[in-house]
């Protein structure tokens, strides 16, 4: 019963912002889109949390952009999934010195949110650690039938 009315609520609200998208003649989001959204966040955040290279890179568009958090050690934006690979296979390789088997990564995604507009999904989250507060943006584009990530923002803001 739970689950029907979860159900019930996520469809209602679904309807809701395709109604609202469709009224400023925007490309209309389906429901369809909305779960393959839904899909693609969670298949990134599983295959970075076990570090799944190929898959992971797969995720991105090849003119991905992106920002990294200061323990990336590069303040400047990273102008293609090339580059983007360059510098997660550093956070990859220290990844894998601190654990021995997967999840390598404890990445769990607090206060999601996911706006749609057409071919177009901009979703934010939070990560919590004892003395950060992580700051997300995936900008999410889709190519055919695959939502691929365009833009990565990560960001941090010290909690004390």
């Amino acid at each position: 019963m739970i689950r029907f009315k979860s159900l019930l609520v996520f469809t209602f609200l679904v309807a809701c912002s395709v109604y609202a998208v469709a009224q400023q003649n925007v490309r209309r989001v389906t429901t369809a889109d909305s779960i393959k959204v839904v899909a693609a966040i969670d298949n990134f955040v599983k295959v970075f949390s076990n570090l799944q290279w190929k898959e992971f890179t797969q995720c991105f568009a090849d003119d991905a952009t992106a920002f990294f958090p200061p323990s990336a050690k590069f303040p400047y934006r990273a102008n293609n999934k090339k580059e983007i690979e360059n510098i997660f296979t550093k956070v990859f390789e220290n990844a894998r010195q601190k654990k021995t088997s997967p999840p390598y990564l404890d990445i769990q995604p607090k206060d999601l949110k996911i706006q749609m507009t057409g071919t177009v999904a901009i979703v934010t989250f939070l990560l919590e650690d004892p003395d950060l507060l992580g700051r997300r943006t995936l900008i999410f584009r889709k190519e055919k039938t695959e939502w691929l990530i365009v833009h990565l923002h990560a960001s941090g803001v010290p909690l004390n």
